[in-house]
């Protein structure tokens, strides 16, 4: 199957971008302008147009352009089907459109995985320094890439876990309780984990080398790095867990346990990166993760996704950036977006990279 490619874009109202229109080459391109030029807009439209969302903001009124009421995005993918139009319009406080060759998707979600993408950015930092739901986020959206099924039963078992808390809370409002009612949920639940559970933990045990082998690429080897999936599920099956939580559950009035607590730890020399890592150990094994996911998404779905770099030159000393371009070469990678504040840094090194590739000056 060919890899995915995106020939060109066109943006309306998104963000700072009027409007806007790039072609793009098969291998690398690069977005070359000054702080607050737009350079990281137009990265989060082509991820967009592949998942339906933004990698940076939840809300989609925040890439509604200031004094405008829609923003619409229309691109050109190229694939093992041959050339496919994808086209987004979106006006907050009405449905959103996505199409493919002028039909529109029915459910978003099937969308998901058809355009496979990944994106290293400064904002990676927030899977360090914020909480569970950021990495657990992350987790789903790597297997969900390249796993229809895994989504489909991940957004069933969030409703239901919604549903759950929802009747926990009238049961404390009301001063009423019903087993039978909780059951309901309660084996939804159980039906859903197992498949969930093993779809996380064999994604985790498959990722760590990729992991080990790009953190060593980038970093001399001089480290050790792995990553542990922490699950309630590794202790007992969700019947029993919520069976045990139940008293608890009554009193706080939401679902204490779960697939939804999942958590990853990532690790230096065995202890908590967070804690350990100096910056730069940070920022490569971050990158490194991204790569990670770059990896196993191509083995999964046997086409290389898009990669974008946000930014990453700066992000990482003169010896990773080195190492980085050495991937490249190596031609690990199918199409490259990158963006840079530096032109002749950026033109240099798109003669070392791609000597066909392509700068956009914003």
């Amino acid at each position: 199957m060919r890899d995915t490619v995106l020939l060109n874009l066109h943006l309306v109202n998104f963000k700072n971008h009027s409007e806007l229109e790039l072609a793009f080459s098969p291998g690398l391109n690069a977005f070359v302008g000054q702080n607050g030029a737009g350079k990281t807009n137009v990265l989060d439209a082509i991820y967009y147009l592949c998942t339906t969302k933004s990698y940076f903001h939840t809300s989609d009124a925040d890439h509604v352009r200031h004094g405008e009421s829609y923003f619409a995005l229309r691109g050109r993918f190229e694939e093992g089907e041959g050339p496919l139009k994808v086209h987004c319009a979106v006006q907050p406080g009405q449905k959103k459109t996505f199409k493919v060759d002028d039909s529109e998707y029915s459910r978003l979600s099937d969308h998901i995985g058809r355009f496979p993408v990944v994106i290293i950015s400064p904002a990676d930092r927030d899977l360090l320094s914020e909480g569970s739901a950021l990495r657990r986020k992350f987790l789903d959206g790597m297997v969900a890439q390249a796993d229809r099924t895994y989504l489909e039963n991940w957004m069933q078992y969030q409703r239901t876990v919604q549903q759950r808390n929802a009747l926990l809370k009238y049961f404390a409002a009301n001063r009423v309780f019903s087993e039978d009612q909780l059951a309901v949920y309660d084996l939804q639940m159980a039906a859903l984990a197992p498949g969930l559970y093993a779809a996380r933990k064999a994604f985790a045990a498959s990722f760590a080398p990729e992991l080990k082998r790009f953190y060593a690429l980038l970093s001399g080897g001089q480290e050790e790095v792995d990553w542990q999936y922490e699950s309630d599920l590794n202790e007992s099956p969700m019947e029993t867990l919520l069976q045990q939580a139940r008293a608890k559950d009554r009193v706080l009035q939401y679902t204490s346990v779960g697939l939804h607590k999942d958590d990853l730890v990532f690790t230096l020399n065995g202890r908590p990166l967070k804690k350990v890592g100096s910056q730069g150990q940070q920022k490569s094994y971050l990158v490194a993760v991204k790569l990670a996911q770059f990896a196993r998404l191509t083995a999964a779905l046997g086409r290389k996704p898009l990669l974008l770099l946000d930014d990453v030159f700066d992000k990482l000393d003169a010896q990773r950036v080195e190492a980085l371009v050495s991937l490249v070469r190596a031609n690990e990678f199918g199409q490259i977006f990158l963006t840079d504040t530096h032109p002749d840094r950026t033109e240099a090194l798109v003669k070392r990279m791609d000597e066909t590739g392509n700068v956009v000056n914003l």
